[in-house]
Protein backbone atom coordinates (compact mmCIF):
# COMPACT_ATOMS: atom_id res chain seq x y z
CA UNK A 1 0.00 0.00 0.00
CA UNK A 2 1.42 1.48 1.39
CA UNK A 3 2.29 2.60 4.74
CA UNK A 4 3.00 6.24 4.21
CA UNK A 5 -0.45 6.57 2.71
CA UNK A 6 -1.83 5.91 6.17
CA UNK A 7 0.06 8.71 7.78
CA UNK A 8 -1.27 11.25 5.31
CA UNK A 9 -4.79 10.73 6.59
CA UNK A 10 -6.39 13.37 8.72
CA UNK A 11 -8.45 12.30 11.67
CA UNK A 12 -10.43 15.52 11.35
CA UNK A 13 -12.71 14.14 8.63
CA UNK A 14 -16.35 14.72 9.45
CA UNK A 15 -18.52 11.79 10.38
CA UNK A 16 -20.94 12.76 7.64
CA UNK A 17 -18.28 11.79 5.11
CA UNK A 18 -18.65 8.20 6.24
CA UNK A 19 -22.19 7.78 5.00
CA UNK A 20 -22.39 5.12 2.34
CA UNK A 21 -18.70 4.22 2.58
CA UNK A 22 -19.01 0.80 4.17
CA UNK A 23 -18.41 -2.44 2.38
CA UNK A 24 -20.58 -5.51 2.55
CA UNK A 25 -22.39 -6.42 5.76
CA UNK A 26 -22.46 -2.83 7.05
CA UNK A 27 -26.21 -3.06 7.39
CA UNK A 28 -25.76 -5.86 9.92
CA UNK A 29 -23.09 -4.09 11.96
CA UNK A 30 -25.42 -3.46 14.90
CA UNK A 31 -26.92 -6.95 14.91
CA UNK A 32 -25.58 -9.09 17.75
CA UNK A 33 -27.58 -12.29 17.45
CA UNK A 34 -28.49 -14.37 14.43
CA UNK A 35 -30.48 -17.35 15.64
CA UNK A 36 -28.25 -19.28 18.00
CA UNK A 37 -25.06 -17.75 16.65
CA UNK A 38 -23.16 -14.87 18.21
CA UNK A 39 -22.46 -12.23 15.59
CA UNK A 40 -18.90 -10.82 15.78
CA UNK A 41 -18.26 -7.73 13.66
CA UNK A 42 -14.86 -7.19 12.04
CA UNK A 43 -13.82 -3.97 10.28
CA UNK A 44 -10.96 -3.55 7.81
CA UNK A 45 -9.92 -1.17 5.04
CA UNK A 46 -10.79 -1.82 1.41
CA UNK A 47 -8.07 -3.94 -0.19
CA UNK A 48 -9.17 -6.85 -2.39
CA UNK A 49 -6.40 -9.39 -1.60
CA UNK A 50 -6.61 -8.62 2.12
CA UNK A 51 -10.40 -8.89 2.19
CA UNK A 52 -10.23 -12.26 0.43
CA UNK A 53 -7.63 -13.45 2.97
CA UNK A 54 -9.74 -12.30 5.92
CA UNK A 55 -12.79 -14.06 4.50
CA UNK A 56 -10.88 -17.32 4.08
CA UNK A 57 -9.73 -17.17 7.71
CA UNK A 58 -13.25 -16.37 8.85
CA UNK A 59 -14.57 -19.40 6.98
CA UNK A 60 -12.04 -21.68 8.69
CA UNK A 61 -12.81 -20.13 12.07
CA UNK A 62 -16.56 -20.59 11.68
CA UNK A 63 -16.02 -24.22 10.69
CA UNK A 64 -14.14 -24.79 13.95
CA UNK A 65 -16.51 -22.54 15.93
CA UNK A 66 -20.03 -22.89 14.46
CA UNK A 67 -21.43 -20.89 17.38
CA UNK A 68 -20.01 -17.68 15.84
CA UNK A 69 -20.93 -15.64 12.79
CA UNK A 70 -18.04 -13.28 11.98
CA UNK A 71 -19.25 -10.51 9.69
CA UNK A 72 -16.64 -8.52 7.78
CA UNK A 73 -17.17 -4.89 6.76
CA UNK A 74 -14.66 -2.88 4.77
CA UNK A 75 -14.31 0.82 4.05
CA UNK A 76 -12.31 3.08 1.76
CA UNK A 77 -9.01 3.86 3.39
CA UNK A 78 -9.48 7.62 3.34
CA UNK A 79 -12.36 7.38 5.81
CA UNK A 80 -11.59 4.15 7.64
CA UNK A 81 -9.57 5.56 10.53
CA UNK A 82 -12.11 8.28 11.24
CA UNK A 83 -14.86 5.67 11.34
CA UNK A 84 -12.86 3.71 13.93
CA UNK A 85 -12.28 6.88 15.97
CA UNK A 86 -16.00 7.67 15.98
CA UNK A 87 -16.93 4.13 16.95
CA UNK A 88 -14.45 4.04 19.84
CA UNK A 89 -15.98 7.14 21.39
CA UNK A 90 -19.58 5.94 21.08
CA UNK A 91 -21.60 3.84 23.51
CA UNK A 92 -22.96 1.54 20.83
CA UNK A 93 -20.20 -1.04 20.71
CA UNK A 94 -20.83 -1.39 16.99
CA UNK A 95 -17.61 -3.26 16.17
CA UNK A 96 -15.77 -6.10 17.91
CA UNK A 97 -12.53 -6.37 15.90
CA UNK A 98 -10.58 -3.70 13.99
CA UNK A 99 -7.53 -4.03 11.73
CA UNK A 100 -5.23 -1.04 12.31
CA UNK A 101 -1.99 0.20 10.73
CA UNK A 102 0.75 0.65 13.34
CA UNK A 103 1.40 4.24 12.31
CA UNK A 104 -2.18 5.17 13.23
CA UNK A 105 -2.56 2.86 16.25
CA UNK A 106 -1.17 5.35 18.82
CA UNK A 107 -4.10 7.69 18.10
CA UNK A 108 -6.41 4.97 19.41
CA UNK A 109 -4.21 3.48 22.13
CA UNK A 110 -3.65 6.76 23.96
CA UNK A 111 -7.43 7.28 24.33
CA UNK A 112 -7.83 4.19 26.57
CA UNK A 113 -10.64 3.07 24.27
CA UNK A 114 -9.11 -0.35 23.48
CA UNK A 115 -9.33 -3.61 25.38
CA UNK A 116 -6.16 -5.13 26.83
CA UNK A 117 -4.87 -8.24 25.11
CA UNK A 118 -5.66 -11.21 27.39
CA UNK A 119 -2.83 -12.97 29.20
CA UNK A 120 -2.99 -16.18 27.17
CA UNK A 121 -2.27 -14.20 23.98
CA UNK A 122 0.32 -11.97 25.72
CA UNK A 123 2.32 -15.11 26.49
CA UNK A 124 2.52 -15.76 22.75
CA UNK A 125 3.43 -12.14 21.99
CA UNK A 126 6.31 -12.08 24.44
CA UNK A 127 7.71 -15.49 23.53
CA UNK A 128 7.34 -15.64 19.76
CA UNK A 129 6.83 -12.21 18.16
CA UNK A 130 9.67 -10.13 16.74
CA UNK A 131 10.34 -6.95 18.71
CA UNK A 132 9.50 -4.33 16.04
CA UNK A 133 6.05 -5.86 15.50
CA UNK A 134 5.02 -5.12 19.10
CA UNK A 135 6.36 -1.53 19.39
CA UNK A 136 3.42 0.87 19.41
CA UNK A 137 0.94 -1.79 20.58
CA UNK A 138 2.42 -1.58 24.10
CA UNK A 139 1.38 1.00 26.67
CA UNK A 140 2.82 1.06 30.19
CA UNK A 141 3.69 -2.63 29.99
CA UNK A 142 0.33 -3.76 28.64
CA UNK A 143 -0.65 -4.77 25.09
CA UNK A 144 -3.52 -3.38 23.05
CA UNK A 145 -2.97 -5.00 19.66
CA UNK A 146 -1.81 -8.26 18.09
CA UNK A 147 0.54 -7.98 15.07
CA UNK A 148 -0.40 -9.58 11.78
CA UNK A 149 2.82 -8.74 9.89
CA UNK A 150 6.44 -7.60 10.11
CA UNK A 151 6.73 -4.24 8.38
CA UNK A 152 10.06 -3.94 6.56
CA UNK A 153 10.82 -1.08 4.19
CA UNK A 154 14.51 -1.97 4.00
CA UNK A 155 16.38 -5.00 2.72
CA UNK A 156 15.48 -5.45 -0.93
CA UNK A 157 15.94 -3.76 -4.30
CA UNK A 158 13.68 -3.86 -7.32
CA UNK A 159 16.04 -4.22 -10.28
CA UNK A 160 15.08 -3.73 -13.92
CA UNK A 161 16.31 -6.99 -15.40
CA UNK A 162 15.87 -5.83 -19.00
CA UNK A 163 18.08 -2.78 -18.46
CA UNK A 164 20.73 -4.82 -16.68
CA UNK A 165 20.73 -7.41 -19.48
CA UNK A 166 20.96 -4.75 -22.19
CA UNK A 167 23.89 -3.12 -20.38
CA UNK A 168 25.51 -6.54 -19.82
CA UNK A 169 25.78 -5.84 -16.10
CA UNK A 170 25.58 -8.16 -13.11
CA UNK A 171 23.55 -7.26 -10.06
CA UNK A 172 25.55 -5.59 -7.28
CA UNK A 173 26.49 -7.66 -4.25
CA UNK A 174 28.47 -4.96 -2.39
CA UNK A 175 27.79 -1.31 -1.66
CA UNK A 176 30.78 -0.30 -3.75
CA UNK A 177 29.42 -2.22 -6.75
CA UNK A 178 26.01 -0.65 -6.28
CA UNK A 179 27.40 2.88 -6.37
CA UNK A 180 29.73 2.08 -9.27
CA UNK A 181 26.86 0.73 -11.40
CA UNK A 182 24.61 3.59 -10.36
CA UNK A 183 27.10 6.22 -11.52
CA UNK A 184 27.82 4.36 -14.75
CA UNK A 185 24.23 4.02 -15.95
CA UNK A 186 22.69 7.28 -14.68
CA UNK A 187 21.97 9.90 -17.35
CA UNK A 188 21.04 13.50 -16.68
CA UNK A 189 19.81 16.03 -19.23
CA UNK A 190 20.09 19.36 -17.46
CA UNK A 191 17.72 19.20 -14.51
CA UNK A 192 15.95 16.16 -15.93
CA UNK A 193 16.99 12.58 -15.18
CA UNK A 194 16.76 10.49 -18.34
CA UNK A 195 17.93 7.40 -16.45
CA UNK A 196 18.26 6.83 -12.73
CA UNK A 197 20.94 4.54 -11.34
CA UNK A 198 20.11 3.59 -7.74
CA UNK A 199 17.18 5.34 -6.08
CA UNK A 200 16.22 5.34 -2.41
CA UNK A 201 14.99 8.93 -2.28
CA UNK A 202 11.30 8.68 -1.42
CA UNK A 203 9.34 9.17 1.78
CA UNK A 204 9.52 5.49 2.81
CA UNK A 205 12.92 4.37 1.59
CA UNK A 206 14.98 7.45 2.49
CA UNK A 207 14.78 7.38 6.27
CA UNK A 208 14.66 3.57 6.50
CA UNK A 209 17.84 3.18 4.45
CA UNK A 210 19.54 6.03 6.29
CA UNK A 211 18.87 4.44 9.68
CA UNK A 212 20.14 1.08 8.41
CA UNK A 213 23.36 2.75 7.24
CA UNK A 214 23.95 4.11 10.76
CA UNK A 215 23.28 0.74 12.38
CA UNK A 216 25.41 -1.18 9.89
CA UNK A 217 28.42 0.90 10.93
CA UNK A 218 27.85 -0.17 14.52
CA UNK A 219 26.28 3.19 15.39
CA UNK A 220 22.97 4.00 17.04
CA UNK A 221 20.56 6.92 16.63
CA UNK A 222 18.16 5.98 19.45
CA UNK A 223 19.61 6.96 22.81
CA UNK A 224 18.98 5.31 26.20
CA UNK A 225 16.46 8.00 27.14
CA UNK A 226 14.69 7.39 23.77
CA UNK A 227 15.90 10.72 22.37
CA UNK A 228 17.08 10.84 18.77
CA UNK A 229 20.66 11.70 17.78
CA UNK A 230 21.56 11.56 14.10
CA UNK A 231 24.58 13.86 14.56
CA UNK A 232 27.03 11.07 15.36
CA UNK A 233 30.09 10.17 13.25
CA UNK A 234 28.10 7.26 11.79
CA UNK A 235 25.09 9.48 11.15
CA UNK A 236 27.16 12.16 9.42
CA UNK A 237 28.96 9.59 7.26
CA UNK A 238 25.67 7.97 6.23
CA UNK A 239 24.15 11.33 5.31
CA UNK A 240 27.22 12.30 3.28
CA UNK A 241 26.78 9.08 1.33
CA UNK A 242 23.08 9.62 0.67
CA UNK A 243 23.59 13.25 -0.35
CA UNK A 244 26.28 12.20 -2.82
CA UNK A 245 23.74 10.09 -4.70
CA UNK A 246 21.84 13.24 -5.57
CA UNK A 247 24.81 15.54 -6.02
CA UNK A 248 26.63 12.99 -8.24
CA UNK A 249 23.62 12.84 -10.54
CA UNK A 250 22.58 9.24 -9.86
CA UNK A 251 19.06 10.26 -8.86
CA UNK A 252 17.08 13.35 -7.89
CA UNK A 253 14.39 14.56 -5.51
CA UNK A 254 11.43 14.00 -7.84
CA UNK A 255 9.97 10.97 -6.04
CA UNK A 256 10.42 12.56 -2.62
CA UNK A 257 8.83 15.89 -3.51
CA UNK A 258 5.99 14.38 -5.54
CA UNK A 259 5.05 11.74 -2.97
CA UNK A 260 5.70 8.92 -5.44
CA UNK A 261 7.66 5.74 -4.82
CA UNK A 262 11.14 5.45 -6.30
CA UNK A 263 10.40 2.02 -7.74
CA UNK A 264 7.91 3.51 -10.21
CA UNK A 265 10.80 4.77 -12.35
CA UNK A 266 12.39 1.31 -12.28
CA UNK A 267 9.17 -0.29 -13.48
CA UNK A 268 8.85 2.39 -16.17
CA UNK A 269 12.31 1.59 -17.61
CA UNK A 270 13.59 4.93 -16.31
CA UNK A 271 15.70 3.49 -13.51
CA UNK A 272 17.98 0.52 -12.90
CA UNK A 273 17.46 -0.08 -9.15
CA UNK A 274 15.18 1.14 -6.37
CA UNK A 275 14.80 0.33 -2.69
CA UNK A 276 11.39 -0.86 -1.47
CA UNK A 277 9.84 -3.39 0.87
CA UNK A 278 8.83 -6.75 -0.56
CA UNK A 279 5.28 -5.47 -1.07
CA UNK A 280 6.62 -3.54 -4.08
CA UNK A 281 6.88 -6.79 -6.04
CA UNK A 282 3.10 -6.87 -6.27
CA UNK A 283 3.10 -3.38 -7.77
CA UNK A 284 5.28 -4.64 -10.60
CA UNK A 285 3.17 -7.69 -11.40
CA UNK A 286 -0.17 -6.06 -10.64
CA UNK A 287 -0.12 -2.34 -11.41
CA UNK A 288 2.45 -2.56 -14.21
CA UNK A 289 1.57 -6.05 -15.50
CA UNK A 290 5.25 -7.01 -15.62
CA UNK A 291 6.66 -10.52 -15.39
CA UNK A 292 8.92 -11.38 -12.49
CA UNK A 293 12.14 -12.96 -13.72
CA UNK A 294 11.82 -11.41 -17.17
CA UNK A 295 11.14 -7.71 -16.62
CA UNK A 296 12.34 -7.30 -13.05
CA UNK A 297 13.67 -9.11 -9.99
CA UNK A 298 14.04 -8.50 -6.27
CA UNK A 299 17.51 -8.81 -4.75
CA UNK A 300 19.15 -8.16 -1.35
CA UNK A 301 20.30 -4.63 -0.59
CA UNK A 302 24.12 -4.64 -0.25
CA UNK A 303 25.37 -3.67 3.20
CA UNK A 304 26.75 -0.18 3.74
CA UNK A 305 28.73 -1.33 6.77
CA UNK A 306 30.09 -4.53 8.22
CA UNK A 307 27.02 -5.97 9.90
CA UNK A 308 23.30 -6.36 9.22
CA UNK A 309 21.25 -3.69 10.93
CA UNK A 310 17.99 -1.90 10.22
CA UNK A 311 15.07 -0.25 11.97
CA UNK A 312 11.45 -1.23 11.42
CA UNK A 313 8.13 0.38 12.21
CA UNK A 314 5.26 -1.54 13.74
CA UNK A 315 2.98 -2.70 10.95
CA UNK A 316 -0.64 -3.86 10.75
CA UNK A 317 -2.30 -5.41 13.78
CA UNK A 318 -5.69 -6.42 15.14
CA UNK A 319 -7.40 -4.72 18.10
CA UNK A 320 -10.57 -5.03 20.14
CA UNK A 321 -12.48 -1.91 21.27
CA UNK A 322 -13.21 -1.65 24.97
CA UNK A 323 -16.87 -0.99 24.14
CA UNK A 324 -17.19 -4.25 22.18
CA UNK A 325 -20.11 -6.36 23.38
CA UNK A 326 -18.31 -9.58 22.51
CA UNK A 327 -14.73 -9.14 23.66
CA UNK A 328 -14.24 -12.81 24.61
CA UNK A 329 -15.43 -13.95 21.18
CA UNK A 330 -13.28 -11.30 19.48
CA UNK A 331 -10.14 -12.48 21.27
CA UNK A 332 -11.04 -16.07 20.47
CA UNK A 333 -11.08 -15.17 16.78
CA UNK A 334 -7.80 -13.23 17.06
CA UNK A 335 -6.12 -16.17 18.79
CA UNK A 336 -7.28 -18.41 15.93
CA UNK A 337 -6.18 -15.88 13.30
CA UNK A 338 -2.72 -15.62 14.90
CA UNK A 339 -1.93 -19.32 15.00
CA UNK A 340 1.08 -19.90 12.74
CA UNK A 341 -0.82 -22.34 10.52
CA UNK A 342 -3.51 -19.70 9.89
CA UNK A 343 -1.40 -16.56 9.92
CA UNK A 344 1.00 -17.94 7.31
CA UNK A 345 -1.85 -18.22 4.82
CA UNK A 346 -2.87 -14.61 5.47
CA UNK A 347 0.72 -13.36 5.14
CA UNK A 348 1.18 -15.19 1.84
CA UNK A 349 -2.10 -13.92 0.41
CA UNK A 350 -1.26 -10.33 1.38
CA UNK A 351 2.44 -10.43 0.45
CA UNK A 352 3.37 -9.74 4.07
CA UNK A 353 6.37 -10.80 6.10
CA UNK A 354 5.48 -13.00 9.09
CA UNK A 355 5.62 -11.39 12.56
CA UNK A 356 6.41 -14.56 14.52
CA UNK A 357 9.88 -16.04 15.05
CA UNK A 358 8.52 -19.56 14.67
CA UNK A 359 7.29 -18.70 11.17
CA UNK A 360 10.70 -17.67 9.81
CA UNK A 361 11.45 -21.31 8.98
CA UNK A 362 8.00 -22.09 7.56
CA UNK A 363 8.36 -24.28 4.48
CA UNK A 364 4.86 -23.32 3.39
CA UNK A 365 5.85 -19.63 3.40
CA UNK A 366 9.21 -20.21 1.67
CA UNK A 367 7.62 -22.32 -1.05
CA UNK A 368 4.97 -19.68 -1.73
CA UNK A 369 7.31 -16.65 -1.46
CA UNK A 370 10.65 -17.78 -2.90
CA UNK A 371 11.62 -14.30 -4.12
CA UNK A 372 11.83 -12.80 -0.64
CA UNK A 373 13.11 -15.63 1.53
CA UNK A 374 16.43 -13.79 1.92
CA UNK A 375 14.56 -11.26 4.06
CA UNK A 376 13.65 -13.98 6.56
CA UNK A 377 17.36 -14.39 7.29
CA UNK A 378 17.78 -10.79 8.52
CA UNK A 379 14.49 -10.09 10.29
CA UNK A 380 15.68 -11.07 13.76
CA UNK A 381 18.52 -8.56 13.46
CA UNK A 382 16.25 -5.55 13.17
CA UNK A 383 15.25 -3.12 15.91
CA UNK A 384 12.09 -1.14 16.47
CA UNK A 385 12.34 2.34 14.98
CA UNK A 386 11.39 3.77 18.35
CA UNK A 387 8.49 5.30 20.34
CA UNK A 388 7.76 7.97 17.77
CA UNK A 389 5.03 9.17 15.47
CA UNK A 390 6.96 8.02 12.42
CA UNK A 391 4.88 10.03 9.95
CA UNK A 392 5.78 13.29 11.69
CA UNK A 393 9.34 12.03 12.05
CA UNK A 394 9.52 11.47 8.29
CA UNK A 395 8.24 14.94 7.48
CA UNK A 396 10.96 16.62 9.54
CA UNK A 397 13.67 14.33 8.19
CA UNK A 398 12.60 14.76 4.58
CA UNK A 399 12.46 18.56 4.85
CA UNK A 400 15.97 18.56 6.31
CA UNK A 401 17.24 16.36 3.47
CA UNK A 402 15.72 18.55 0.76
CA UNK A 403 17.33 21.62 2.29
CA UNK A 404 20.72 19.87 2.44
CA UNK A 405 20.45 18.96 -1.24
CA UNK A 406 19.72 22.56 -2.16
CA UNK A 407 22.72 23.99 -0.31
CA UNK A 408 26.07 24.17 -2.08
CA UNK A 409 28.17 23.54 1.03
CA UNK A 410 25.76 22.21 3.66
CA UNK A 411 26.64 21.87 7.33
CA UNK A 412 25.52 18.26 7.63
CA UNK A 413 26.26 17.81 11.33
CA UNK A 414 24.37 20.97 12.29
CA UNK A 415 21.38 19.96 10.18
CA UNK A 416 21.30 16.48 11.70
CA UNK A 417 21.54 17.92 15.19
CA UNK A 418 18.66 20.34 14.59
CA UNK A 419 16.46 17.62 13.06
CA UNK A 420 17.25 15.26 15.96
CA UNK A 421 16.22 17.84 18.52
CA UNK A 422 13.02 18.71 16.66
CA UNK A 423 11.98 15.08 16.24
CA UNK A 424 12.72 14.33 19.89
CA UNK A 425 10.68 17.34 21.03
CA UNK A 426 7.71 16.98 18.69
CA UNK A 427 7.28 13.36 17.63
CA UNK A 428 7.50 11.11 20.68
CA UNK A 429 4.44 9.03 21.52
CA UNK A 430 2.13 10.44 24.15
CA UNK A 431 2.47 7.31 26.30
CA UNK A 432 5.18 5.02 27.62
CA UNK A 433 5.50 1.67 25.87
CA UNK A 434 7.08 -0.03 28.88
Amino acid sequence: MKKTLAVLLTLALSFSALAGCGGKNESTADTKKDGEKTVVTFWCHENKPWIAAYEETIERFETEHPEYDVQLSYYPFDVYNQKIQTSLTSNKGEVDIIAVWGGIAPNFIETDALAEVPDYIVEELESDYLEPTLGVFQKEGKYYGVPMEFNLEYGGLIVNKKLFDEADLSYPTTWEELREISKKVAKRNGEVMDMIGFDMIDSDALICNYLSMILQQGGQYLQEDNSINFATPEGVKAMEEVLSMVKDGETNLDSLTSGEYAFNKTYQDKGFMASVGSWGIGEGTGTYNLTYGEDFEYIPTPLFGDEVGFASETGWGIMVPENSEHKDAAWEFIEFFSRPENLVKHNIACNQLPPRKSMLTSEEYKEAMPNITFLLDIMEKGQWMGPYNTSAMREIFNEMFIELCQEENPDIEAALKAASEQITAECQLGYSTK
